[in-house]
């Protein structure tokens, strides 16, 4: 600062002694006095507002610097989480083991945060979400403003499709209920990519890579989530401490309602995908009980179609198995 404002003095001594010289002629010398002061003061004044607007324009990067390191310190939280001490399970293996599957499944116990599976390895591999993707998308479609609410109807294309609940219209819930994915492929694109990998990014889900195709990547293509990052997620959703507005969390945990009984309410979404071969089964939700919650996340191996129905059944065995159901 000492030496910018030294040259501003010498360039206005400079100036002064050229203007005096220039002046003297036909001004008094009061009057060149008195102009030279003021050009002196003017650039003294040109000088310290420079010096102010570098230093504000530093000022703010290092703000933006920090917000976004902040982000980035809660992201890695998140992430963090995944080394908590799993415990094995038994009762899980066995769940899996009387209908003949193979696969994961993580739980979580709300009250206590202890974590439990029957495979670690796996429950820390991540695979394609499959439709499980549903439950993030139907956030950033809501809070985008794409869909109002679940309310919202969407027409059939008129393509008849093999999969026969997704030959009508549906609401949101529906299309949510029924996992019809050309609605959710329409709306994929309507979102469109920036926001769509802007929003996966800043809810922390899976590795948030929407390579692949903006309608497919969730299906198909890179994204990518651990049954133990599914069951954190889902903690987060039912506690509406996700980066989004409460009603969208309210409103997308009023759609994945699969059962409820005096005793407990039980909120889940099923998938299916297919990635370099691999056909792989999901389902991750949680059961609401009085005195706690208990959230869970099942992948397993999909050989046939016939397996399909072991996804809940692998689930609701164990469920039952702990006395919960």
């Amino acid at each position: 600062m000492t030496m910018r404002i030294n040259l501003g003095e010498r360039l206005g001594d400079s100036l002064s002694s050229r203007l005096t010289n220039g002046l003297s002629s036909g001004l008094s010398k009061i009057l060149a006095y008195r102009l030279i002061c003021t050009l002196s003061y003017l650039g003294l004044l040109s000088l310290g507002l420079f010096i102010w607007a570098g230093s504000a324009a530093a000022a703010t990067q290092a703000a933006s610097l920090s917000v976004f390191e902040n982000k980035a310190g809660e992201h890695k939280a998140v992430k963090h989480n995944l080394a908590e001490p799993i415990e094995l399970d038994g009762e899980i293996q066995a769940a899996f083991e009387a209908l003949g599957a193979r696969g994961v499944l993580v739980l979580l116990d709300d009250n206590t945060g202890a974590l439990s599976t029957n495979d670690l390895a796996r429950s820390r591999h991540a695979y394609i979400p499959a439709s499980t993707f549903k439950i993030p998308h139907s956030l950033l479609l809501l809070e985008a403003g794409i869909v109002k609410d679940e309310h919202s109807q969407f027409a059939w294309d008129g393509v008849k499709r093999t999969y026969n609940p997704w030959n009508r219209d549906h609401s949101f819930t529906g299309a949510m209920k029924y996992s019809v994915v050309p609605i959710y492929q329409k709306l994929a694109l309507q979102l469109g990519a920036e926001r769509m990998a802007q929003g996966l990014t800043h809810l922390g889900y899976g590795n948030a890579n929407i390579g692949g195709g903006l309608d497919s990547f969730w299906l198909d293509g890179d994204l990518a989530i651990s049954a133990l990052e599914q069951v954190h997620f889902l903690r987060r959703l039912y506690h509406n401490q996700l980066p989004v507005s409460e009603r969208s969390q309210r409103i997308v945990k009023t759609m994945m309602l699969n059962q409820a009984n005096g005793e407990w309410v039980l909120r889940a979404k099923t998938g299916l995908g297919v990635r370099q071969g691999q056909k792989l089964g999901w389902w991750v939700g949680w059961l609401e009980r009085e005195e706690n919650t208990y959230f869970f996340a099942m992948n397993m191996d999909i050989a046939t179609d016939n397996d399909l129905a072991l996804r809940k059944r692998v689930v609701k065995q164990l469920l039952t198995a702990k006395g919960w159901m």
